[in-house]
């Protein structure tokens, strides 16, 4: 049940005039930054505006909405041009156009034993997905490949993830002492189950983002930022860049989170001593993956056994048990998927499987519910979107002239292809990867296709 807090919507209504007032004042990029980041890291999570028709407007996608709308003022020429990257309009396409078929191919209700059975999709609800659908994945890549376009616009955006990171320090510290509860302090309710937030012997800081896996997704990218911007930026927020590296990292470690310290560990080593082409080959792999995880999981392919066992090398049983759990998961939800194969399920909990006593099997991952809900058409487009400019920065690399360019982009597809690879065991939570994904197209391009026009860098 969605929260009636005032104060909440008060806030997420007040982001829309603030952003586009924004435009009017600073550059584009800089506003870009400030409210894709800013909003993911202190808008209200689960409230959402609702009007007839459309789909819901909450502080994952209001802002890049805003933004566009903004932009059309501000400055047209940027977000009225079809990109010139064709394989971004077919994506769209097979997005927009598939949930339609998906409501089309699942007209009838689906019986569940001893359930009411779950109602069948009409033409409207296809509609409604497919705006929706659009609005969280096509638009934030729209937005990124839009307006960045030059190595100083990506910095500006790697600089707005560490800078975010670090004003979010104070707040991550309180809860790590006090418990998870400023979301509940400042807009008067719990984001997420309380119980959650334990870990290690203490607590698992999540602020004001959905989940404490999410803000840990979030340190990883603003941890690994520094490293790939080098001697780009000289300071944030005040501190000297190596000196915010290591802060970052130390708070990332203290926030209790498995997964990002894997990551993190993992990652340091090639962002301590880059090859751009080293960089773009590990992220190509991890992309190829991912990509082909469904597949993977057909066919029974991948190393569930061998993953599990490391796991519980590493980590010890209980969190192997978790892991465990969620394989357990995706292969049922994978018998289900299997008889809708290219469209999918759609939505209303189709895409779901059921126990006998009414209780669905646990979709964690994004990977599987878009796979349930759209099927491979809908998968292929929504991580395809993701991950071809992790392979468009390996092919147009050689082009790229400036061995400072070369190292961000190497390291900047690399976090994109961590990302990726963290959506198969948990949700999309923000929409920053695909931000992210479309401003790393954007200046790959630039790069190598189009005349070089540099900006000054914003920190």
């Amino acid at each position: 049940m969605e929260p009636s807090s005032f104060i909440a919507r008060l806030v997420l209504g007040l982001s829309v005039p603030a952003i586009i007032g924004a435009l009017f004042v600073l550059r584009p990029q800089q506003v870009a930054v400030m409210a894709a980041l800013g909003a993911e890291l202190f808008l209200p999570e689960v409230v959402a505006f609702r009007f007839p028709s459309l789909p819901p407007l909450h502080k994952h996608n209001l802002p890049y909405i805003a933004l566009f709308v903004g932009c059309l003022f501000r400055c047209p020429g940027r977000v009225t041009k079809l990109p010139r990257e064709r394989w971004v309009l077919l994506l769209t396409g097979f997005i927009v156009v598939g949930a339609v078929i998906t409501a089309l191919l699942n007209q009838d209700p689906l019986p569940r034993q001893f359930l009411t059975p779950l109602p069948g999709l009409r033409l409207s609800d296809g509609l409604f997905a497919a705006a929706y659908n659009f609005s969280m994945t096509a638009l934030p890549f729209y937005m990124g490949l839009s307006l960045f376009r030059t190595p100083s616009d990506l910095t500006t955006m790697l600089s707005g993830f560490s800078v975010g990171a670090l004003l979010y320090i104070p707040f991550e510290l309180w809860e790590i002492r006090m418990s998870p509860n400023l979301h509940y302090k400042f807009y008067g309710y719990y984001q997420d189950e309380f119980a959650d937030t334990r870990r290690w012997g203490g607590y698992r800081p999540m602020v004001f983002m959905k989940h404490g896996l999410a803000l840990a997704r979030y340190q990883v990218v603003a941890t690994l930022a520094p490293f790939v911007m080098g001697n780009r930026v000289r300071s944030l927020l005040g501190l000297p860049t190596k000196a915010a590296r290591w802060l970052l990292a130390f708070v990332l470690v203290i926030s209790k989170s498995t997964g990002a310290l894997f990551y993190t560990i993992i990652s340091l080593p090639l962002m301590l001593w880059p090859k751009p082409r080293r960089e773009l080959r590990v992220a190509v792999f991890i992309a190829a993956i991912v990509i082909l995880y469904p597949l993977l999981r057909f066919t029974n392919l991948f190393p569930t056994r061998d993953i599990l066992d490391a796991t519980n090398a590493m980590v010890g049983a209980a969190r192997t048990q978790s892991v465990e759990f969620r394989f357990q998961n995706e292969e049922k939800l994978l018998a289900h998927a299997a008889q809708h194969p290219f469209f999918g399920w759609g939505q209303y909990g189709r895409n779901f499987t059921f126990d006998r006593y009414g209780h669905p099997a646990v979709t964690d991952g994004y990977w599987i519910i878009q796979f349930g809900e759209t099927g491979i058409v809908g998968f292929a487009a929504t991580f395809g979107l993701l991950l071809i400019p992790v392979f468009l920065s390996l092919k147009r690399l050689p082009a790229i002239q400036s061995p400072e360019d070369r190292k961000l982009i190497g390291g900047t597809a690399l976090i994109l292809a961590i990302v990726a690879s963290d959506l198969l065991p948990n949700g999309l939570w923000g929409l920053y990867p695909y931000f992210l994904a479309g401003a790393l197209t954007g200046v790959t391009r630039a790069l190598t296709l189009e005349p070089r026009r540099e900006v000054p860098v914003w920190t």
